[in-house]
């Protein structure tokens, strides 16, 4: 690195240009990171800003990414206090991520490859390993020149996922910068679906994350407007390019991110109804790959209300007609009455378990759809029906709703839904329904057969579920099995399906024995009448000593939550107040600095626009000039290069041809003479070339004429042959065709008879694998159940354990409040004893004081009597002060000049209010004084 070091940032602007300009670009680098990089230069100009992106234009040549990191964080320190550093930081941003971007554009046109050329590439950041590098050279699909251009290509596809992240990094956690935070994150999302970086996508997910939810953004972001929508644009597009590049997972959690954003007190305004469309239309998405059909359909439905507002206004505003808009809402309505009823129904029998790991996540899917509980398959047909959804789909699926929900006719439902499906698996927009249609359709098939038959033959409920093949009607059973949805047997023995449970644990025999015990509880009832009365009795007292046990902690509670409230309903107004405040003073001098930033930018604005303005006009004068001059030029060159030097200059306004005139002398040359000797020139040249045109033509008509007439016979010659060659070919091959078939059908029936003697083999060794499978089922199912059992057991021994610990923690803490409020209680009686006591002393002070002072004016009064003097003067005894220690004499009107500490309560006594509580002669309320 240069130790030079210069006093004036224009030295060092001046000194890489010239070393640019001889080749020396790292030179000139170094020169301009000795400017940005010190302590000396720590205020912002705009010549620092020119030096920044001359610095980033040579790390882009030089794919130096950690040095423009490091240039870009200097400047930002350096900028962002400054009245015009955001700005400034605005376009060095925007100027390094273009440089960017266009190298990347031209190192793709140079290699001539697209974006799929990297998609095989699995990340950008991974260093090129020994392995990599032999396996380059040894491929031969590119030649040495192409393999060099697609390593180029990818090294600026990595510099440029470096300066995003660089980007990035510099701009967070700052309130000023944050639309080109919002900018610089939805072209790096572009980036990444453009190039197909799924590796890259993680990773940026990521980094956003932990920007976004620091404190710091989250203070200031929270409370303005902008910064929620930027960061609803933010999770918006992230959201999108997770769809795009099929991350589902990803796109759940973007889901996740986005919702809790709009779900934010203040971001009520930005929900406008496109954001949530695509927000519902990307959920709709992720449900739907995910096989989550339920919550596919609540998206629709959210998708189809939202649309259906939004088109109602547009009608009612003239923007789009009616029938448009049914048009719109039919197609919408269709989808969320296929996506509804191809919700598979509910397990018949629900098991009861503790934990279920699988709500926790169907609550957090239910609150992504605007649910506060999880939806079922019920819910969302009655409110297809009920918004009649079902009557505004296409005409074709008005009665799928019946067909399926509504009538019970198992024996032509197969029938009733042929059309449908014929209808859903056409159209492009409906037909990915097709398949979980036909499962639920199935479903309901064997639902209802159930009720009605017992035993039926396979042939038979194939012919009824036509719709679908045999094997795979026989692999969905296994399935809606599994999954508790039906109950039926496959006996490929007997070729028939076996409908129900005839089982000890069936539905119905679980319902009689319920109904049994009920009408053995109300026999019980009527017989033992005082029993009954007695247990009703202790029941209700058992209540009333309960509802008066909780009064007094009801009472309590409630007083201590009044308390919390209005102290943080007063917390809460102090500091809403100063927040207002604060905010008032902020932004009325953010409103003077830019009102006087405007009218300063708006006068330097219209002076240089002025200038460029003439300059333009002078430059765009001169320039056209220029090219009328090239044009007679050229037109010149070309008369000359066909017929030889002989014509003289078109114009000699100065003394000069128009080919000797230079630009001084093109400015006082009048442009109308230039465009008159161009256009002259022009048209001498167009008749000479259509001269010649004509010539051509009339020599080509003759050839044409001549070559079709000699090519006549030869071709008639031709065609004759080909027949005859295609005749024979056809003879030779369909023959040759017949014999390998009727070859291969020999083959294939000796092949039959081979394999019909396996048959029996074949039933012996099924039937000894069914035994065996059935025995490991019962022994796996008795282990099952016994784990089942203890476990249970487990489970309740815990939960009465824990029961037991909370009561006697409850017991002991009711202890503990009761004896600190009887300490509270002694303590506060001892302190009123203590001051009645100090009361009755003080008083019996002031009573002893009292008499003293009476006694000492009773002794004092013939003393003080004046006497006369020789001058006939009455004169008054002098007062002994001495006598009395604290001031004694007129007490009334010398008291003011006692000490302030007078121990007998000196002073003025209607001041004792000022004392301490705790005083020790004049404790209590005493301001009567003496």
């Amino acid at each position: 690195m240069s130790t030079t070091y210069f006093q004036k940032p224009e030295n060092a602007l001046k000194r890489a240009e010239e070393l640019i300009g001889v080749g020396q670009k790292s030179a000139a680098l170094d020169v301009l990171e000795t400017v940005i990089k010190p302590k000396r230069h720590r205020t912002w100009t705009a010549t620092l800003e020119d030096i920044l992106k001359k610095f980033l234009s040579l790390c882009t040549e030089a794919r130096e990414t950690k040095r423009a990191k490091e240039g870009l964080i200097q400047y930002r320190q350096i900028a962002q206090n400054a009245s015009q550093g955001p700005e400034s930081i605005l376009k060095v941003v925007t100027s390094f991520i273009g440089d960017g971007e266009r190298a990347v554009r031209e190192a793709e046109e140079k290699a001539g490859l697209g974006a799929e050329a990297v998609a095989s590439l699995q990340d950008l950041e991974a260093d090129e390993t020994p392995e990599t590098m032999m396996l380059s050279v040894l491929t031969c699909d590119l030649s040495d020149t192409g393999r060099a251009d697609r390593d180029n290509y990818v090294r600026w596809l990595r510099f440029l996922w470096e300066s995003y992240r660089t980007c990035l990094e510099v701009l967070k956690n700052n309130q000023k910068l944050e639309e080109l935070y919002a900018d610089t994150a939805k072209k790096t999302f572009a980036f990444c679906v453009n190039y197909k970086r799924k590796v890259e996508f993680r990773r940026l997910k990521e980094l956003l994350k932990t920007h976004l939810n620091m404190s710091q953004i989250s203070q200031f972001s929270a409370q303005t407007e902008s910064g929620l929508r930027l960061r609803l644009e933010i999770r918006a597009a992230q959201l999108n390019a997770a769809t795009q590049l099929e991350l589902w997972q990803l796109a759940f959690e973007s889901a996740e991110d986005l919702h809790n954003v709009l779900s934010h007190p203040s971001n009520r305004k930005a929900q406008k109804s496109k954001v949530m469309m695509n927000y519902y239309d990307k959920l709709a998405q992720v449900f739907w790959v995910s096989e989550n059909y339920l919550f596919h359909a609540c998206a629709m439905q959210r998708i189809f209300h939202l649309s259906e507002r939004q088109l109602n206004r547009e009608v009612s505003k003239g923007d789009m007609t009616k029938e448009q808009a049914q048009a719109q809402l039919r197609s919408l309505a269709s989808k969320v009455l296929l996506g509804a009823v191809s919700v598979p129904p509910p397990a018949i029998k629900q098991q009861d378990v503790d934990f279920d790991p699988e709500k926790d996540k169907q609550i957090r899917m239910a609150a992504l759809v605007g649910h506060n509980n999880v939806p079922q398959r019920r819910s969302i047909l009655s409110d297809v029906v009920a918004k009649n959804m079902n009557t505004s789909a296409y005409p074709e699926l008005v009665d799928l709703f019946n067909v399926l929900e509504g009538d019970f006719d198992p024996l032509h439902l197969g029938e009733q839904m042929k059309p449908m499906f014929a209808f859903v698996e056409k159209s492009e927009e409906l037909k990915k329904y097709l398949h979980p249609l036909k499962k639920v359709v199935l479903l309901k098939l064997i639902q209802q057969l159930s009720q009605v038959y017992v035993t039926m033959r396979i042939a038979d409920f194939a012919k009824l579920a036509d719709f679908m093949s045999l094997h795979d009607c026989e692999k969905f059973i296994v399935e809606a099995v599994a999954k508790n949805q039906a109950v039926v047997r496959l006996d490929h023995k007997n070729g028939t399906l076996n409908l129900g449970d005839k089982g000890l644990e069936s539905e119905n025999c679980r319902s009689q024995l319920a109904n049994f015990a009920k009408g053995l509880q109300f026999t019980l009832d009527i017989i033992q009448k005082d029993l009954k009365e007695q247990m009703r009795s202790q029941k209700v007292e058992a209540l009333k000593q309960l509802a008066e046990r909780l009064e007094d902690e009801r009472k309590m509670m409630s007083s201590r939550r009044m308390q919390i409230e209005e102290r943080k309903e007063t917390l809460e107004r102090e500091m809403h107040l100063k927040a207002m405040e604060e905010d008032r003073k902020r932004k009325q001098e953010e409103e003077e600095r830019r009102t006087y930033e405007e009218k300063r930018k708006e006068e330097d604005k219209r002076r240089r626009e002025e200038a460029k303005l003439q300059q333009e006009r002078e430059e765009k004068e001169l320039a056209e000039k220029k090219r009328l001059k090239e044009q007679v030029d050229a037109l010149k060159a070309e008369e000359k290069k066909g017929k030889g030097k002989k014509d003289a200059a078109v114009i000699d306004a100065l003394g000069k041809s128009v080919e000797e005139l230079d630009d001084d002398e093109l400015k006082n040359i009048d442009k109308n003479a230039l465009i008159k000797a161009k256009k002259e020139q022009e048209e001498k040249l167009k008749r000479e070339a259509e001269e010649r045109i004509q010539a051509q033509v009339i020599k080509m008509d003759h050839l044409e004429r001549a070559r079709r007439e000699n090519e006549r016979d030869l071709l008639a010659k031709v065609f004759e042959e080909q027949k005859e060659h295609d005749k024979l070919r056809w003879e030779v091959e369909s023959k040759q065709f017949l014999e390998n078939h009727k070859k291969k059908h020999e083959e294939d029936l000796v092949i039959k008879q081979r394999m019909l003697r396996m048959i029996p083999d074949k039933s012996v060794f099924e039937e000894m694998i069914t035994k065996r499978r059935e025995a490991q089922y019962e022994r796996d199912k008795a282990e099952h159940w016994e784990r089942t059992r203890k476990e249970r057991e487990r489970k309740k021994r815990e939960r009465e354990e824990r029961e037991k610990r909370e009561a006697e923690e409850r017991a002991r803490k009711e202890a503990e409040e009761a004896e600190k409020r009887r300490r509270m209680e002694e303590e506060k009686r001892i302190r009123e004893e203590e001051r009645a006591r100090l009361d009755a002393m003080a008083e019996k002070q002031r009573q002893r004081e009292a008499e003293i002072e009476a006694r000492r004016e009773k002794d004092t009064a013939p003393a003080a009597a004046p006497r006369e003097t020789g001058r006939g003067v009455l004169e008054r005894p002098p007062m002994d002060r001495g006598s009395d220690r604290w001031g004694g004499g007129d007490r009334a009107g010398d008291r003011g000049d006692r000490p302030a500490g007078d121990r007998w309560g000196g002073g003025d006594r209607g001041d004792r209010g000022d004392r301490p509580a705790g005083d020790r002669w004049g404790g209590g309320d005493r301001a009567g004084g003496d």
